[in-house]
């Protein structure tokens, strides 16, 4: 009877310390923000295939927002045009839903200093603006940088380049998250 009451004991710490190393397992494990893992992911766009994508910031100013853009199902915007109605910042549902853009407002006058230089396979697409890029915010720079770089080419996710009237920013990649 002795060796019962052992072993139940031994059973019953047994099982008490394993309920015990359960609930402690998550104890000191901190959250992660969220590991950028590459390009932007593809989507399907309202506005059939011809359809572009601009991006603006969300109405806490804090994420890039991917707002489609078409003018019609048979008509695709070039990169040049594509980029000045970003830089004039969102209108209709987009400016309804609050959001805003981190790009300052090119005036009329100066909208033909905004374009977009031919694509090259090796080096991706320039945007040449008519103001001053060093001091953009990271937010500013991938608003560029997403929409030219993921509509500028046909079925091309392009690197982007950033000519300003201060200097000229290295190529990079769409980055939708700032985490």
């Amino acid at each position: 009877m002795t060796g019962r009451k052992t072993r139940a004991r031994a059973a019953a710490a047994t099982a008490v310390l394993t309920g015990c190393a359960l609930l402690l397992t998550g104890c000191g494990i901190k959250r992660t923000g969220v590991i950028e893992s590459g390009h932007a992911a593809a989507a399907k766009v309202p506005g059939g295939k011809n359809a572009a994508v601009l991006y603006f910031l969300s109405k806490d100013g804090d994420r890039l927002v991917p707002v489609p853009f078409s003018i019609g199902a048979d008509y695709t915007l070039a990169p040049t045009p594509l980029l000045r109605v970003l830089l004039h910042g969102p209108t209709g549902p987009a400016s309804a839903a609050g959001l805003t853009t981190a790009l300052p407002q090119v005036p009329p006058e100066k909208s033909d200093a905004v374009t977009v230089g031919q694509y090259a396979p090796d080096k991706g697409l320039t945007v040449n603006v008519p103001f001053a890029v060093g001091g953009l915010s990271e937010l500013a720079r991938n608003q560029l940088v997403c929409t030219v770089g993921v509509s500028g080419v046909r079925d091309t996710l392009s690197p982007v380049s950033i000519h300003g009237t201060d200097t000229t920013l290295p190529s990079a990649d769409c980055k939708t998250s700032q985490r």
